[in-house]
């Protein structure tokens, strides 16, 4: 080990990430706490706070670096361009300010650190690393979240032929962080065989899922969820299956209300979709008045878990593309923390998770006569039935996904980093 880190008897890990808190980056933060808990010393290298407005968060500047303490953790922010708009290019002046200046005035910690974890979204993030790598040998890993350029160009983020020249030069970029890397975690097993295919060493990746915040699972009254469900029209024998998140083109929503509101009325089943999103208005103006179909605004976070309760079953739903069948949606890891069964309308990791784990049914994606069927089948269960799958989901987490298991495997292939800088 360095001098730095051999006085507390730790290895010391700089945590590269271009988003943490005041953000709401909760995925960043739960990882650097949940390393610092295994025993490592961490610090954190990070921008000035500005997603997702584009505003620069009171109290900071975008111009100059900046020090502070968040959850006993010390965090080094670097100056960026504040962006987060419509404007491509715009957002790529953000994720390369702040990979260059990150690479600038990031140096000092990551020179005296054993090793970095580069939180890979964007891909960018991974160059202050990649310039320590080069300058002092300081070791890094990879976690992507998403793979890039193809998350990217899959929203039509460029086109053009500034979007092929910008393709060419962002695969160049992820094949050398791919290459320099000592380890490459990825977030579902489809990245593994992806990455795989364009040359990334099968022994030099693994998965480790992101988890969910360890926190105490809120008492919910009864009469809460009865309320809810009233308030529905949903009787104490009716299903409702629960959509909560983003409503845009890559959660492929209006098939699934369709199928739904071709249910006949004695089905007693509901759809309740919670959220926004650019396709929610298209669907308001054509389902709001339907009896079982209930779409509401975004609602805050403390009063998600009474609605959860108040559903039987919860929704995944993800269009038919293959990027999104390496993708593992934080909702699936949310709902199995949470002991609920789950309805898997895609394909690929997230289906084959919940098949795996006995904790729901799947279906392919823009199939409604499948998804009526399957509801159906579901709805048909018993509520212990339904009880058990939600169950059988729980344990499944609890033994692939939490915070105890993912921060313990970083953990290992972080020690391993840094033990090979100091043989």
């Amino acid at each position: 080990m360095r001098r730095s880190s051999e006085g507390s008897g730790r290895p010391r890990v700089a945590f590269v990430s271009q988003w943490y808190p005041p953000e709401p980056a909760e995925v960043p933060r739960g990882i650097a706490t949940a390393l610092a808990g295994t025993g490592l010393d961490v610090r954190v290298l990070t921008g000035v706070p500005n997603y997702p407005t584009g505003v620069v968060a009171d109290g900071y500047s975008a111009r100059r670096p900046s020090r502070e303490v968040l959850d006993g953790l010390p965090i080094r922010r670097t100056p960026l361009y504040p962006s987060h708009d419509a404007s491509a290019l715009r957002r790529l002046a953000n994720y390369a300010s702040w990979a260059v200046s990150g690479a600038v005035f990031g140096q000092g910690l990551l020179r005296s650190s054993s090793a970095a974890l580069v939180y890979s979204s964007p891909a960018t993030a991974a160059l202050p690393a990649m310039v320590a790598r080069t300058l002092w040998g300081t070791p890094y890993v990879l976690l992507i979240q998403d793979v890039w350029p193809d998350s990217i160009f899959a929203s039509g983020f460029l086109t053009g032929r500034a979007g092929r020249l910008a393709r060419r030069v962002l695969d160049v970029l992820v094949g050398l962080t791919y290459r320099h890397a000592h380890h490459v975690a990825v977030t579902s097993p489809g990245m593994v065989d992806l990455l795989a295919s364009r040359g990334v060493p099968r022994d030099k990746l693994s998965v480790i899922h992101n988890w969910v915040p360890d926190e105490p699972e809120p008492a919910v009254a009864l009469e809460a969820t009865q309320h809810l469900r009233e308030s529905w029209g949903a009787g104490q024998d009716d299903f409702v299956l629960m959509y909560a998140g983003n409503h845009g083109q890559a959660q492929a929503l209006e098939p699934v209300v369709e199928a739904f509101a071709a249910l006949p009325p004695e089905s007693g089943c509901h759809l309740v979709l919670v959220g926004d999103g650019v396709s929610r208005a298209g669907l308001v103006e054509r389902f709001d008045v339907h009896p079982r179909i209930h779409l509401l605004p975004p609602v805050p976070r403390h009063e998600m878990p009474a609605m959860m309760s108040a559903s039987d079953a919860q929704l995944v739903s993800l269009a038919d593309q293959p990027l999104f069948a390496v993708t593992m949606p934080s909702k699936v890891q949310s709902i199995l923390a949470a002991g609920l069964p789950l309805v898997v309308s895609a394909r690929g990791d997230s289906a084959e998770v919940v098949a795996r784990a006995g904790a729901g049914v799947t279906v392919d994606p823009g199939d409604q006569q499948g998804l009526r069927d399957t509801v159906r089948r579901l709805a048909g269960i018993d509520r212990p039935g339904r009880t058990e799958m939600g169950r059988r989901g729980r344990a499944w987490y609890d033994e692939h996904m939490s915070r105890r298991v993912g921060s313990e495997a970083l953990r290992a292939l972080l020690v391993d980093a840094a033990e090979g800088r100091r043989r």
